[in-house]
């Protein structure tokens, strides 16, 4: 049985852990190993506290999948039929964060499933995990922007201005970014706090609209989810059992764009302060995440509208463009609040810029680690002396100016669909490599006789979590784009299966240039390269 210890900071620094993970271990490794505040070599800090990263796990990534796309989810599934596809992504995205937790809190070393999935499995996938997320995490800063720019035209109508708007929230989150990590996290802590008060205030309004305590004192109770649970008349298909169904699955692909982003938890890893401890507590707050701040959320909203609104409806298949298409606006107007609806609108427009904020932090880290495992020029490893990465940063930030879609004809609802069609293939896509790189990390550890017990966090469900997750979703890809079929939309289709190909080039390309292989489970590394207190130094200087 081999000896391997998470907390062993002998068989931690071994091998070539050290080019990223230092740490102090006495007068004669000084030269080389250093812990944050320690050095003035350029390294990435650790300065992001427990608190910040527990609550951008629980709502950091919430913006627009949520308070606005939930809304077609609504049309296109029903009541019940929403908080069901929600309900079953949430439980298999919960699955891959545990399959990613486990890995990620035994090792919490420099390149999250990046590094897991080339030391598990094959260097090729590795390079393809790392370039499709940057890519998907690159793409979604603009569609938060898109749907920030929806938000908008609920005060201000005049296209002409959606440039303005849009110039002035790219700005704002490449400064975020750049003032350091620091600065980063006490951002979203308190912007989270303010999404999470307000889905936990929306619930309460809707609520007391379904008991009857509106304006309008319509006590509605499952007045809906009786006359249509689900989608009768979906796209118009026959028979109705056919239209539910479809509807139905419609909301799953919805679902995965309003979980899309969890797994950007990984990247915090390389500038959370006790990341051990810190990430443990993370991936046991995603359940919450997944209950209460959607299911709950979306069940009581789904009592308090009908899928059948006209505003809702207009804003799905008129391509308004407005703001009306956010279920929870539509729950406070139409029940006669006043005032509360510009509020929410607020909070939501703040989301999407959070949001957005996030992702970029995501895609720059990402592109860091390839350059620092030799995947990427090298230059993307420089770093700042306040920790950004600086190239990194500025080569991502270029891909946000796609925002700018949103102005041309059409307005942002139609770049908005077709940004998040990308974001949310790219989303499940990640999602399987984390799966497949999980169950060789279970196969790997039963081969070499490892025992679970020295995980410092471990599931009960797996591996049969990992499984579900790899099975499912790969199901749900591949009818990820068949609504464009009849009536052929040739860009929406192509922007629902464009990242396979880009995949696939990256893993086989990569594979026949390096001639790798797949690693062996006997040969596998499973010896944790985190050393207590250490940071990750750039491997440029």
């Amino acid at each position: 049985m081999a000896d391997i210890s998470p907390y062993d900071p002998e068989k931690a620094s071994d091998k070539d852990s050290k080019d990223v993970e230092i740490a102090i271990a006495g007068p004669e490794h000084a030269d080389d190993r250093v812990v944050d505040g320690t050095t003035t070599d350029p390294h990435l800090h650790r300065t992001l506290k427990g608190r910040q990263v527990s609550m951008i796990a629980i709502a950091g990534t919430i913006g627009t999948g949520l308070f606005l796309g939930s809304g077609k989810a609504l049309a296109n599934g029903g009541p019940v039929g929403t908080v069901l596809g929600y309900l079953i992504v949430g439980m298999l995205v919960g699955c891959m964060m545990y399959s990613l937790g486990e890995m990620m809190v035994y090792d919490p070393s420099a390149g999250g499933f990046i590094e897991f999935s080339k030391r598990y499995v094959d260097d090729a996938l590795g390079f393809a995990m790392g370039w499709q997320f940057w890519f998907q995490t690159a793409m979604t800063v603009p569609t938060e922007i898109d749907a920030a720019s929806v938000v908008i035209q609920y005060w201000d109508s005049n296209d002409k201005h959606l440039a303005i708007y849009v110039s002035v929230m790219l700005v704002g989150v490449v400064l975020i970014n750049l003032a350091g990590v620091k600065y980063f996290g006490e951002f979203e802590f308190w912007f989270a706090a303010i999404k999470i008060i307000t889905v936990v205030g929306l619930v309460i309004v809707c609520l007391v609209v379904d008991l009857g305590g509106a304006p309008d004192h319509d006590r509605r109770g499952f007045r809906y989810w009786r006359e249509e649970p689900f989608n009768s008349t979906y796209l118009n298909i026959v028979p109705a059992s056919k239209a539910r169904f479809l509807g139905f699955w419609a909301v799953l692909t919805q679902a995965a764009f309003s979980y899309g982003g969890m797994e950007g938890l990984a990247s915090i890893c390389l500038e959370a302060e006790n990341p051990r401890r810190t990430m443990r507590t993370a991936i046991r707050a995603i359940f919450y995440r997944i209950v209460l701040l959607y299911i709950i959320s979306l069940w009581l909203v789904g009592m308090c509208i009908s899928s059948k609104d006209p505003n809702l409806l207009q804003a799905n298949t008129a391509n308004t463009g407005t703001a009306a298409q956010s279920p929870f606006v539509i729950v406070i107007t139409t029940s006669g609040i006043k005032v509360l609806n510009q509020i929410v609108n607020a909070v939501v427009l703040t989301s999407a810029f959070s949001s957005g904020n996030e992702f970029l932090y995501s895609s720059s880290r990402a592109l860091f680690m390839l350059a620092q495992e030799g995947q990427a020029p090298r230059i993307f490893a420089k770093i700042l002396p306040n920790g950004v990465p600086i190239y990194s940063l500025g080569f991502t930030s270029l891909f946000a100016l796609l925002a700018y879609l949103n102005c041309s004809p059409g307005g942002p609802t139609k770049a908005f669909n077709w940004l998040s069609n990308i974001t949310t293939l790219g989303s499940m896509i990640t999602w399987l490599g984390i799966a497949i790189t999980h169950i060789r990390f279970y196969r790997g550890m039963k081969k070499q006789g490892v025992p679970r017990s020295v995980l410092p966090f471990r599931s009960w469900i797996q591996p049969y979590g990992a499984w579900a997750v790899l099975i499912s979703f790969s199901i749900i890809i591949f009818f990820n784009g068949w609504t464009y079929l009849k009536p052929w939309d040739a860009n929406d289709f192509f922007s629902s299966y464009i990242n396979i190909p880009f995949v696939i080039i990256l893993y086989v390309g990569w594979k026949v240039v390096k001639k790798t292989r797949i690693i062996p489970l006997e040969e596998m590394d499973l010896t944790s390269h985190y050393v207590e207190g250490s940071v990750v130094r750039s491997k440029m200087h």
